[in-house]
């Protein structure tokens, strides 16, 4: 058997390698490190007081919702970022109608509150807190999602990493909202914004060391 022949042999026998969609790898990597977070949160904070109870339950499913729709953007934006050839759901649209959504739920609440508990309604008494426990509990998220875009050869490196921490700030602020006292939508939009922003940069400033392939 002479060499072309060899080489071509060699290749009749390869079998195809299936790779399956990034939004699997994604969805996976962000429950395992969901539920890291979760474990730092219970052992570090706790829950908050009676979260099925009212307004705590009423402000829980903002604030959780919101979050967790803003995480499913994020990451199916990622998934769309993780391949080169794919085009990916733009974030921008749909973080616009969640901040503006969230903005006239905070309007309103702060309408009907006293000019007194506006103040009480923005600060709350965790704003000096929320954003950098927020930035910490997205770590191990942000962790395992930029591992699974680089298994994918992604392209645009910078804009991968911003959403990659984008998607584990937003998810971090869901499983937050266990622990936070708090019950306006003003504190979220602000001091959970603040937090899921430094996951954000975070992940924009690792991933062209991180994501490099």
């Amino acid at each position: 058997m002479n060499q072309a022949a060899l080489i071509q042999a060699l290749c009749d026998d390869l079998t195809p390698v299936r790779q399956s969609p990034p939004i699997f790898g994604l969805m996976r990597a962000a429950l395992v490190g969901a539920g890291a977070s979760l474990l730092v949160l219970l052992e570090w904070l706790g829950v908050q007081a009676g979260p099925g109870q009212g307004q705590a339950f009423a402000a829980l499913v903002l604030k959780a919702g919101t979050m967790l729709t803003l995480a499913m953007l994020a990451i199916r934006s990622l998934a769309g970022l993780a391949q080169p050839g794919m085009q990916p759901v733009a974030v921008m649209p749909g973080l616009a109608r969640i901040i503006g959504a969230t903005v006239f739920v905070a309007l309103g609440q702060m309408l009907v509150a006293h000019e007194s508990g506006s103040a009480r309604l923005l600060f709350g008494t965790s704003w000096q807190s929320c954003p950098w426990r927020i930035a910490i509990l997205s770590l191990p998220l942000l962790a395992g999602l930029l591992w699974v875009v680089r298994q994918h050869a992604p392209v645009q490196l910078r804009r991968a990493g911003a959403v990659a921490g984008l998607c584990a700030g937003s998810m971090a602020a869901a499983l937050y909202a266990l622990a936070c006292p708090e019950q306006s939508a003003a504190f979220m939009l602000t001091w959970y914004g603040l937090g899921i922003g430094a996951s954000t940069l975070a992940g924009m400033a690792a991933g062209p060391t991180v994501l490099r392939w």
